[in-house]
């Protein structure tokens, strides 16, 4: 990080980043965040969540102006419910995907702006949706989901075997976006659509330089984010890959990692000396 050009935008990660894996948000990260916006960083939160689960904690962050959901498939305010991008699966895709997750044993949750939908109640998509506090709503069919979701969330409960999701990522990954944010979450997103891709657009909208952004994360849809920013933050928790090459690695999230990580990167605005 060069002295002249000192980080101006830091898009964070929620899940496993800022929250503990009970999704408590603990009070040293809240105070570290204010103390960067204090400091002229601009944070903005970029999260598999909808609006909606994303909508508390940004909140008590005090950063509901901006921010990317569904693995910037939507960046908007939550403020004004107004969207600076918006991008859905095709219909048709989508259906498929859900289609194959049921074949493939999985549970499937196909997520609009303002409602989560299931095919079927159960408690693997029953505690998807407690854990945001979303609602949920079932349908009958496959064609009774509404509309064109923002993204499809598929769920395991096996930690040890991953082979629908290599199932769904060798019949899907020429048509969509499919990236895993947990063991036993595989994010399903329009083309294109990338935490990577939303930093890009973030700073592009803010008139921030590549330059002068950092990102902060935990898990594989991390990755493009953090290696596309000048400087990456990540926790002691983080898959091995994001570790390999993060300028700063604080304690796990469940110890409030992330205010060493902000803290660290708030510290190095005031050296005088170039930062590699």
């Amino acid at each position: 990080m060069n002295a002249a050009a000192p980080i101006a935008l830091l898009v964070s990660d929620v899940d496993r980043t800022l929250l503990t894996h009970d999704y408590a948000l603990p009070e040293p990260v809240v105070d570290a965040i204010a103390r960067a916006g204090e400091l002229g960083v601009r944070v903005v939160l970029a999260s598999a969540r909808s609006p909606e689960a994303l909508r508390p904690y940004a909140k008590r962050l005090g950063l509901t102006d901006l921010v990317a959901c569904f693995n910037g498939g939507w960046i908007g305010s939550l403020q004004t419910g107004a969207a600076i991008a918006t991008t859905t699966i095709e219909r048709e895709d989508a259906l498929s995907a859900m289609q194959a997750a049921r074949d493939f044993g999985l549970g499937a949750l196909w997520y609009g702006i303002d409602q989560v939908y299931a095919l079927e109640r159960n408690p693997v998509v029953q505690r998807e949706v407690a854990i945001t506090g979303e609602k949920l709503g079932i349908v009958d069919a496959l064609e009774d989901l509404p509309g064109q979701p923002g993204k499809i969330m598929c769920v395991r409960t096996d930690a040890n075997d991953d082979s629908a999701f290599k199932a769904m990522q060798d019949r899907f990954s020429e048509t969509l976006s499919l990236v895993r944010s947990h063991w036993r979450l595989l994010e399903i997103n329009p083309p294109g659509v990338s935490k990577r891709t939303a930093i890009q657009m973030l700073s592009a909208h803010l008139g921030v330089t590549q330059e002068r952004c950092a990102a902060a994360g935990d898990a594989e849809n991390d990755v493009g984010m953090l290696r596309w920013a000048k400087v990456a933050l990540t926790v002691g928790n983080a898959i091995d890959e994001i570790k390999s090459f993060a300028a700063f690695v604080g304690p796990s999230c469940d110890d409030g990692g992330m205010a060493a990580a902000v803290d660290w990167l708030t510290n190095r605005l005031h050296e005088p000396s170039n930062q590699n």
